[in-house]
């Protein structure tokens, strides 16, 4: 049984993988739309059980998602970014505080390099949300195709 579930989790990752590429950002939308939706039909549920104020409250919370959703995903976002980049220049600047003294062009290249590259990721989030998003979103859905694939290899390989 245990090969068959590998497999089945193989061909899984390909979809998602597959519907990342192809959505990209529109994954966000689409998880956002059936939280707002789940939400509301667990209301629905709980008014069928008399359990008005729990419905009541599970309604407002899954029309706020689907209204606002979003606004709060693009807010995290920035928040996010913001963290980001504050990483990278903290990096930096304990690099400069506590880090050796006496290195050569190449060593600083590759002390600095992490950190300089934090900073750029953040200020990418920051000011091109969309565009890293969409990126972030391929690059994971072609990882997750190479897993599936590498899963379903391994199982027909065993």
């Amino acid at each position: 049984m245990e090969k068959k579930e590998n497999v089945i989790l193989g061909l899984i990752y390909i979809v998602v993988g597959v519907l990342m590429i192809i959505m990209k950002g529109g994954v966000i939308n689409a998880a956002i739309t059936v939280v707002g939706v789940a939400v509301i039909i667990s209301a629905i549920f709980d008014f069928a059980n008399r359990m008005t104020n729990t419905g009541i409250v599970k309604a407002v919370i899954g029309v706020c998602v689907l209204v606002f959703g979003w606004l709060l995903v693009n807010i995290a976002f920035y928040i996010l970014a913001a963290c980001i980049i504050i990483m990278g220049l903290f990096q930096i600047v304990n690099i400069n505080r506590y880090g050796p003294v006496n290195l050569t062009g190449g060593q600083k290249f590759l002390t600095y390099i992490r950190p300089v590259l934090t900073v750029i990721a953040g200020a990418c989030l920051l000011f091109n949300q969309a565009g890293t998003i969409n990126w972030i979103f391929v690059v994971t859905g072609v990882l997750l195709i190479v897993e599936g694939f590498l899963e379903l290899i391994n199982q027909n390989g065993e």
